[in-house]
């Protein structure tokens, strides 16, 4: 009986929605997805919270697409709150095969 079970980034749906803030000690995200509703969130160690916004949803960017194991298009825009921006993933690539 196999008791393998495939790897989270292929449990997880597709990401939808980042959402990038910044506090007095750190950039801070939450990646949101379609079904299953998953959200993950966290903070970037890189940049520095003094960094430019275009800095940090860059590295947001690349922590989303290595999260999701898919290369990823993100459309930005401010939000509401200041020092906060909404990211909407117009496009998400394929998964890569099942042996990666």
């Amino acid at each position: 009986m196999d008791n393998t079970r495939p790897p989270y980034w292929r449990r997880i749906g597709t990401p939808k929605t980042l959402v990038l803030y910044r506090t007095p000690e750190r950039w801070r995200y939450a990646v949101y997805f379609e079904a299953p509703y998953d959200i993950a969130d966290g903070h970037l160690d890189h940049p520095a919270p003094t960094s430019g916004p275009g800095t940090a949803q860059s590295a947001l960017h690349r922590r989303a697409e290595e999260l999701t194991h898919r290369e990823l298009e993100v459309s930005w825009q401010p939000a509401d709150l200041p020092d906060h921006w909404t990211g909407a993933v117009t496009k998400a690539g394929p998964l890569p095969d099942a042996d990666h």
